[in-house]
């Protein structure tokens, strides 16, 4: 087959939320493109560097092919890594992916979504979201159900969930070293590596849970996916179960649906295993798309969808997502209750509560001792705003074991220690003394009693950021 010349473009983009985020697209320069390719990459990659050889690959085939880092992965703006909420990736996608769509030139051609590993799960979710809008999907390794093996207890997710709306971003999901796990050629694993744009640290809490949800969500769904799709899968992968590919290819409604397995083959199909290997999957995938656009007349393009203008910006009129956000049905947030502080005494009896706060405590600890490398907006990390700004107070407590004084919103005062606490103010607490103030009931009648100053001893309490209204060294 003919190699077609093709150009290499980049742009920054901005999404709804105001995120800038990077694009790139590959082009073929000397004919008007088969049709149009739109890349889902997995999670911590990006499509510049890592998603390049399939880029170059389907131009050079004659299809015109578009990426987008999402939200805090490669190139994009964000905290690195970290999925508020999944349904922001899918929405971001179908964004951009649909504008190009309209532009002139592109609106009679096909749309094919090309998803690897978590981008699967982003390509089916925007199947989802505009069933008749897509011709088809590229699914390589796809995340769209929790492996049996791996699928935690549901009481480690109840636990996890309690506190996901308090440390959110902190890194503290034990994993495997996916790298050496899906890539097989040992060159190209360094290389892959090397890529400073690609997240190699420990996932964030939220960012897992996230991707846990949309996992049941999908694996509950598998049903409702009426697109074609030909889904590819290496039988040695050990990051996604090929059994997965396997009740995706069972259970999804559509009659054009193709499945291949590997043998011997890893996760990373298109990037990680041996040239033989990596032009046979890509000889598959480019045939299966001639296959489908061959005959223009056959493909069925929708319409693309009235725009609007927004602050003078085209945007897209956005259906309302059905998404999933909590794990059963609904986006469970932690409860804000009126106490502010677990008294682990009082609570230790079930042994769930205790490894909750356990749990948290260490994390605390994890976080404000060692100074996480997080970077905000300013370029300041969290270890500089630990030691130079308000919460140096905080951190003096734990160095040196002094007290702090601790006013907070029910109009009680804290004097204790703390041992551990994060930016939000979050804070364990040892050795408090909790003062308050009450005025006693009086009959109807009398004399309206004097205050009376009470106070109790707590050996150990976990007391929230949004309680807190200020911080004080001990005057003493």
């Amino acid at each position: 087959m003919m190699k077609l010349k093709f150009d290499y473009q980049e742009e920054y983009i901005r999404n709804s939320r105001g995120v800038e985020l990077f694009a790139c697209r590959w082009i073929p320069s000397s004919s008007s493109p088969k049709a149009l390719i739109f890349l889902c990459h997995g999670y911590g990659m990006e499509c510049s560097g890592f998603m390049r050889e399939c880029g170059i690959r389907l131009a050079s085939a004659g299809y015109a092919v578009f990426g987008m880092d999402y939200e805090g992965h490669g190139r994009s703006k964000g905290a690195r890594c970290y999925i508020k909420k999944f349904s922001n990736l899918v929405n971001d996608c179908y964004d951009y992916y649909t504008s190009i769509s309209a532009k002139e030139g592109y609106r009679e051609k096909g749309r094919f979504l090309y998803g690897e590993s978590m981008g699967g799960a982003v390509a089916l979710l925007l199947h989802k979201k505009d069933p008749s809008f897509w011709n088809g999907a590229l699914l390589v390794a796809p995340m769209c159900k929790i492996s049996e093996k791996v699928k935690p207890h549901p009481v480690v997710i109840n636990l996890l969930t309690r506190v996901e709306e308090i440390i959110p971003k902190w890194k503290i999901v034990p994993t495997k070293d996916v790298i050496d796990a899906a890539f097989k050629d040992p060159v190209k694993r360094e290389e892959i590596r090397n890529n400073k744009l690609i997240y190699q640290d420990k996932p964030r809490l939220k960012t897992a849970l996230e991707m846990l949800r949309t996992s049941m969500n999908l694996e509950d769904t598998l049903h409702e996916i009426t697109l074609p799709f030909f889904v590819l899968h290496g039988e040695a992968d050990i990051v996604t179960d090929p059994e997965i590919s396997k009740a995706l290819f069972e259970k999804a409604s559509t009659q054009d649906k193709t499945i291949k397995l590997y043998p011997g083959m890893w996760h990373g199909l298109t990037s990680g295993e041996p040239d033989a290997n990596v032009d046979l999957v890509f000889a598959d995938i480019i045939a299966w798309l001639d296959l489908r656009t061959g005959d223009s007349a056959s493909l069925t393009v929708t319409p693309v969808r009235d725009f609007t203008v927004s602050n003078g910006q085209e945007k897209h009129k956005r259906p309302q997502s059905s998404l999933l956000c909590g794990l059963n049905g609904g986006g469970r947030r932690l409860v804000h209750r009126s106490s502010i502080f677990l008294e682990t005494a009082k609570r230790d009896s079930a042994g769930s509560i205790f490894f909750l706060e356990n749990f948290v405590e260490r994390s605390l600890l994890q976080v404000s001792m060692s100074g996480a490398m997080d970077v905000d907006n300013n370029g300041k990390t969290e270890e500089e705003e630990f030691n130079t700004g308000p919460l140096s107070v905080l951190m003096m407590s734990v160095k040196n074991n002094t007290q702090v004084l601790i006013n907070c919103r029910n109009n009680r005062k804290l004097l204790g220690r703390v041992r551990a606490f994060d930016r939000h103010c979050n804070m364990v607490l040892e050795n408090v003394r909790e003062m308050w103030t009450e005025v006693p009931k009086t009959g109807k009648g009398k004399k309206k009693a004097l205050p009376v100053n009470r106070d109790r001893f707590i050996s150990k309490m976990f007391l929230r950021g949004d309680s807190v209204i200020i911080v004080l060294r001990n005057p003493k």
